[in-house]
Protein backbone atom coordinates (compact mmCIF):
# COMPACT_ATOMS: atom_id res chain seq x y z
CA UNK A 1 0.00 0.00 0.00
CA UNK A 2 1.66 3.46 -0.85
CA UNK A 3 1.97 6.17 1.24
CA UNK A 4 -0.99 8.28 -0.86
CA UNK A 5 -3.71 5.08 -0.27
CA UNK A 6 -6.28 5.18 2.78
CA UNK A 7 -5.89 2.36 4.94
CA UNK A 8 -8.38 -0.44 4.16
CA UNK A 9 -12.26 0.53 5.88
CA UNK A 10 -13.10 -1.73 8.54
CA UNK A 11 -16.14 -3.02 9.69
CA UNK A 12 -16.48 -4.18 13.65
CA UNK A 13 -19.41 -6.13 14.78
CA UNK A 14 -19.20 -6.15 18.63
CA UNK A 15 -21.92 -8.99 20.42
CA UNK A 16 -22.52 -8.42 23.83
CA UNK A 17 -23.53 -11.78 25.39
CA UNK A 18 -25.49 -10.45 28.49
CA UNK A 19 -28.51 -11.26 29.52
CA UNK A 20 -28.66 -7.43 31.38
CA UNK A 21 -29.11 -4.47 29.14
CA UNK A 22 -27.10 -1.41 30.60
CA UNK A 23 -24.62 -3.66 32.56
CA UNK A 24 -21.35 -4.31 33.24
CA UNK A 25 -21.01 -6.37 30.09
CA UNK A 26 -22.21 -3.75 27.72
CA UNK A 27 -20.07 -1.12 29.36
CA UNK A 28 -16.79 -2.87 28.84
CA UNK A 29 -17.94 -3.64 25.36
CA UNK A 30 -19.27 0.20 24.59
CA UNK A 31 -15.61 1.42 25.84
CA UNK A 32 -13.68 -0.46 23.88
CA UNK A 33 -15.62 0.17 20.43
CA UNK A 34 -16.13 3.63 21.49
CA UNK A 35 -11.88 3.70 21.40
CA UNK A 36 -11.75 3.46 17.91
CA UNK A 37 -13.95 6.89 17.28
CA UNK A 38 -10.87 8.91 16.21
CA UNK A 39 -9.35 6.10 13.98
CA UNK A 40 -10.32 6.96 10.33
CA UNK A 41 -12.04 4.37 8.11
CA UNK A 42 -13.42 2.71 11.34
CA UNK A 43 -17.09 1.63 11.60
CA UNK A 44 -18.66 -0.36 14.42
CA UNK A 45 -22.17 -1.87 15.37
CA UNK A 46 -23.32 -3.68 18.51
CA UNK A 47 -26.03 -6.56 19.02
CA UNK A 48 -27.32 -7.16 21.65
CA UNK A 49 -28.42 -10.70 22.63
CA UNK A 50 -30.26 -9.98 25.47
CA UNK A 51 -33.12 -7.89 23.00
CA UNK A 52 -33.32 -10.94 20.65
CA UNK A 53 -35.32 -14.47 20.75
CA UNK A 54 -32.23 -16.61 19.67
CA UNK A 55 -33.31 -21.20 19.47
CA UNK A 56 -30.97 -23.83 20.53
CA UNK A 57 -28.86 -25.43 17.84
CA UNK A 58 -30.62 -29.00 17.59
CA UNK A 59 -28.01 -30.15 15.10
CA UNK A 60 -30.84 -31.16 12.27
CA UNK A 61 -28.11 -30.65 10.06
CA UNK A 62 -30.23 -28.78 7.69
CA UNK A 63 -27.36 -26.10 6.80
CA UNK A 64 -25.80 -29.57 5.52
CA UNK A 65 -27.69 -29.61 2.50
CA UNK A 66 -30.42 -27.40 2.45
CA UNK A 67 -29.52 -23.55 2.52
CA UNK A 68 -30.45 -21.48 0.00
CA UNK A 69 -30.65 -17.93 -0.86
CA UNK A 70 -31.08 -16.02 2.59
CA UNK A 71 -31.97 -18.14 4.79
CA UNK A 72 -29.56 -20.27 6.61
CA UNK A 73 -30.77 -22.03 9.36
CA UNK A 74 -33.82 -24.54 10.19
CA UNK A 75 -34.59 -22.58 13.08
CA UNK A 76 -36.83 -19.32 12.15
CA UNK A 77 -35.62 -16.61 14.56
CA UNK A 78 -33.84 -13.48 14.99
CA UNK A 79 -30.25 -14.71 14.07
CA UNK A 80 -31.77 -14.63 10.88
CA UNK A 81 -31.04 -10.85 10.54
CA UNK A 82 -27.56 -11.51 12.58
CA UNK A 83 -26.20 -13.69 10.30
CA UNK A 84 -25.39 -11.16 7.16
CA UNK A 85 -23.91 -8.61 9.84
CA UNK A 86 -21.87 -11.48 11.00
CA UNK A 87 -20.65 -12.07 6.87
CA UNK A 88 -19.93 -8.60 6.44
CA UNK A 89 -17.73 -7.67 9.22
CA UNK A 90 -13.96 -7.70 9.45
CA UNK A 91 -13.98 -7.45 12.96
CA UNK A 92 -15.78 -9.74 15.38
CA UNK A 93 -16.03 -8.89 19.03
CA UNK A 94 -17.77 -11.24 21.19
CA UNK A 95 -18.22 -10.15 25.00
CA UNK A 96 -19.73 -12.37 27.47
CA UNK A 97 -20.51 -12.12 32.29
CA UNK A 98 -18.36 -14.85 33.56
CA UNK A 99 -21.39 -17.39 35.24
CA UNK A 100 -20.03 -20.27 37.04
CA UNK A 101 -16.15 -20.16 35.60
CA UNK A 102 -17.63 -20.10 31.67
CA UNK A 103 -19.49 -17.90 28.89
CA UNK A 104 -23.06 -16.96 29.41
CA UNK A 105 -26.03 -19.25 28.14
CA UNK A 106 -26.65 -16.13 25.72
CA UNK A 107 -23.50 -16.31 24.08
CA UNK A 108 -22.99 -20.10 24.18
CA UNK A 109 -26.27 -20.13 22.17
CA UNK A 110 -24.71 -17.28 19.73
CA UNK A 111 -21.89 -19.42 19.23
CA UNK A 112 -23.68 -22.49 19.18
CA UNK A 113 -25.89 -21.48 15.91
CA UNK A 114 -22.54 -20.38 13.97
CA UNK A 115 -21.86 -24.25 13.42
CA UNK A 116 -23.51 -22.88 9.78
CA UNK A 117 -19.92 -21.41 9.22
CA UNK A 118 -18.18 -25.13 9.70
CA UNK A 119 -21.18 -26.93 7.95
CA UNK A 120 -23.43 -25.18 5.80
CA UNK A 121 -23.65 -25.89 2.13
CA UNK A 122 -24.17 -22.19 1.38
CA UNK A 123 -22.04 -20.74 4.22
CA UNK A 124 -19.45 -23.48 5.33
CA UNK A 125 -16.03 -20.71 5.28
CA UNK A 126 -17.55 -17.66 5.31
CA UNK A 127 -15.82 -16.85 8.33
CA UNK A 128 -12.26 -17.77 7.32
CA UNK A 129 -9.45 -14.91 8.07
CA UNK A 130 -12.04 -12.60 9.75
CA UNK A 131 -10.55 -11.40 12.65
CA UNK A 132 -11.99 -12.42 16.43
CA UNK A 133 -11.68 -10.59 19.75
CA UNK A 134 -12.99 -11.61 23.24
CA UNK A 135 -13.95 -9.71 25.95
CA UNK A 136 -15.31 -11.10 29.54
CA UNK A 137 -16.22 -9.61 33.09
CA UNK A 138 -16.24 -11.17 36.46
CA UNK A 139 -17.82 -10.18 39.49
CA UNK A 140 -14.28 -11.14 41.38
CA UNK A 141 -10.76 -12.91 41.17
CA UNK A 142 -10.59 -16.45 40.20
CA UNK A 143 -13.82 -16.23 39.01
CA UNK A 144 -13.23 -17.88 35.77
CA UNK A 145 -12.23 -14.82 33.43
CA UNK A 146 -9.79 -17.25 31.56
CA UNK A 147 -12.46 -20.41 30.89
CA UNK A 148 -14.66 -17.67 29.39
CA UNK A 149 -11.94 -16.20 26.95
CA UNK A 150 -10.62 -19.37 25.56
CA UNK A 151 -14.12 -20.62 25.45
CA UNK A 152 -15.13 -17.99 23.08
CA UNK A 153 -11.76 -18.07 20.86
CA UNK A 154 -12.39 -22.12 20.75
CA UNK A 155 -15.37 -20.90 18.62
CA UNK A 156 -12.68 -18.30 16.61
CA UNK A 157 -10.12 -21.26 15.81
CA UNK A 158 -13.07 -23.35 14.75
CA UNK A 159 -14.41 -20.97 12.28
CA UNK A 160 -10.62 -20.53 10.76
CA UNK A 161 -10.86 -16.99 11.92
CA UNK A 162 -7.28 -14.77 13.15
CA UNK A 163 -7.59 -14.56 17.10
CA UNK A 164 -6.74 -10.88 18.16
CA UNK A 165 -5.14 -11.00 21.43
CA UNK A 166 -4.53 -7.91 23.27
CA UNK A 167 -0.96 -6.67 24.04
CA UNK A 168 -2.65 -6.38 27.97
CA UNK A 169 -2.87 -9.97 28.72
CA UNK A 170 -3.12 -12.94 26.46
CA UNK A 171 -6.43 -14.31 25.71
CA UNK A 172 -8.57 -11.03 25.59
CA UNK A 173 -10.04 -8.68 27.43
CA UNK A 174 -11.01 -9.30 30.91
CA UNK A 175 -12.02 -7.00 33.82
CA UNK A 176 -14.03 -6.87 37.15
CA UNK A 177 -17.37 -5.53 37.97
CA UNK A 178 -16.21 -5.54 41.64
CA UNK A 179 -13.88 -3.22 43.47
CA UNK A 180 -10.14 -4.66 42.41
CA UNK A 181 -12.20 -7.69 41.95
CA UNK A 182 -12.75 -8.31 45.74
CA UNK A 183 -16.48 -9.00 45.69
CA UNK A 184 -17.06 -5.25 46.93
CA UNK A 185 -19.61 -2.58 45.94
CA UNK A 186 -19.60 0.92 46.49
CA UNK A 187 -22.60 2.93 47.43
CA UNK A 188 -25.06 2.48 44.16
CA UNK A 189 -22.38 2.29 41.21
CA UNK A 190 -23.39 -0.30 38.95
CA UNK A 191 -20.95 -0.12 36.69
CA UNK A 192 -18.04 -0.83 38.78
CA UNK A 193 -16.15 -2.50 35.17
CA UNK A 194 -15.61 1.10 34.26
CA UNK A 195 -13.21 1.79 37.58
CA UNK A 196 -11.50 -1.33 36.88
CA UNK A 197 -8.53 0.68 34.52
CA UNK A 198 -6.40 -2.29 33.63
CA UNK A 199 -9.37 -3.90 32.58
CA UNK A 200 -10.69 -1.19 30.20
CA UNK A 201 -7.37 -1.40 28.83
CA UNK A 202 -6.72 -4.91 27.82
CA UNK A 203 -10.21 -4.36 26.23
CA UNK A 204 -9.38 -1.47 23.88
CA UNK A 205 -6.17 -3.32 23.42
CA UNK A 206 -8.23 -6.69 22.17
CA UNK A 207 -10.37 -4.20 19.91
CA UNK A 208 -7.41 -2.20 18.66
CA UNK A 209 -5.10 -5.26 17.72
CA UNK A 210 -8.44 -7.12 16.03
CA UNK A 211 -9.01 -3.62 14.04
CA UNK A 212 -5.13 -3.71 13.49
CA UNK A 213 -5.09 -7.52 12.02
CA UNK A 214 -8.06 -6.90 9.89
CA UNK A 215 -6.55 -4.01 8.14
CA UNK A 216 -3.65 -6.32 7.55
CA UNK A 217 -5.09 -9.08 5.97
CA UNK A 218 -7.30 -6.62 4.20
CA UNK A 219 -4.19 -5.00 2.43
CA UNK A 220 -2.43 -8.23 1.73
CA UNK A 221 -5.69 -9.55 0.02
CA UNK A 222 -5.81 -6.19 -2.07
CA UNK A 223 -2.40 -6.91 -2.96
CA UNK A 224 -2.66 -10.10 -3.83
CA UNK A 225 -5.19 -9.13 -6.25
CA UNK A 226 -3.65 -6.51 -7.87
CA UNK A 227 -0.73 -8.71 -8.39
CA UNK A 228 -3.08 -11.25 -10.45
Amino acid sequence: MSAAESPPEIKVLGVCGSPVRGGNVEALLSAALRSQDERPGVRYETVHLADLKISDCVHCNWCLRKQDGDRRCSREDDLAFVYPKVEECDVLILATPVYFGRLSGHLACFIDRMRIYVHGNVTAGRLRNKVGGSLAVAWFRMAGLEMALLSVNQFFYAVNMVIAAPDLGLQGGSAYSSLEGSGRREAEDKLLVLRDQLGLASAVSTVYRAVELARLLKAGQRALAEDN
